[in-house]
């Protein structure tokens, strides 16, 4: 993959990522990675003055939403169908930035993500290595999440994965309606574009999954599948579809 490379620093750990992934140097690309100290972000060469994006697992968002964690207001919580002693294996097959995944190793699950871009992977597994050094929280984040690069499209063949349920957050659909998607959303249709195969990722996630699919939609989209949604959880801004998983005969 090759990307416009930026090295405000050298940074060991960042440089032997970058070549783990096989990140190539491309003074043409319109996207650019920039090495900093201690982290890496993702940038539009063309639009300098929009801020850069990284992972960043204990920023303030994250931290004051732990803090003012109440489980009875965490739709998340409800959605992946967490009880009183029950946690479940969630591999969440679309991680992007891996917000919701750091809420639901946050709430006690274990969460395998999986990214396929080596770009995204790469900002995922920067955050990843930062954010098992913390002191707060370090010690449940190592034991909680993790991330496979690979295509989701292939889970079936993962033997070591066995999860009680699949999330599905595909690209959203364009709205024409609606003003321009937050940075994070235009940043990932410049790099990555328009994704097509969420209708069959969804499909074998219904094969994998032993409990349920949640499938995370903006409010004005349709449901990724013709088949029922078993049942529906919404907020404001979003919803969430869920499906039982296929019975195999």
């Amino acid at each position: 993959m090759k990307i416009y490379l930026s090295f405000k620093c050298y940074n060991k750990r960042i440089y032997q990522l970058i070549n783990t992934l096989n990140l190539e140097h491309d003074e043409d690309s319109s996207m650019a990675l920039l090495i900093n100290e201690n982290s890496l972000e993702l940038y539009d060469r063309e639009n300098l003055k929009q801020k850069s994006i990284k992972v960043d697992f204990t920023s303030k968002k994250n931290n004051y939403r732990c803090l003012h964690f109440k489980k009875k207001n965490e739709v998340l919580s409800r959605v992946i169908g967490i009880k009183k002693s029950y946690f479940p294996v969630i591999l969440d097959a679309t991680a992007g930035l891996g917000n919701d995944a750091f809420i639901f190793s946050f709430l006690g699950c274990q969460v395998i993500m999986i990214e396929r871009h080596p770009i995204v992977a790469a900002l995922l597994q920067d955050g990843l290595q930062r954010g098992y050094k913390d002191k707060k929280i370090g010690f449940w984040l190592k034991t909680r999440l993790r991330l496979l690069i690979c295509d989701s499209l292939n889970m079936l063949n993962i033997p070591m994965l066995n999860p009680d349920v699949i999330y599905l957050d595909p690209m959203y659909p364009v709205n024409k309606k609606k003003s321009l998607p937050k940075k994070n959303m235009q940043f990932f249709r410049k790099l990555i574009g328009n994704n097509c195969n969420s209708q069959n990722l969804l499909n074998i996630s219904r094969k994998f999954a032993k409990k349920r699919v949640v499938v995370k939609r903006p409010f004005y989209a349709k449901p990724l599948s013709q088949d029922q949604v078993n049942f529906i959880i919404k907020t404001k801004n979003h919803r969430f579809d869920i499906y039982n998983p296929f019975q195999i005969k």
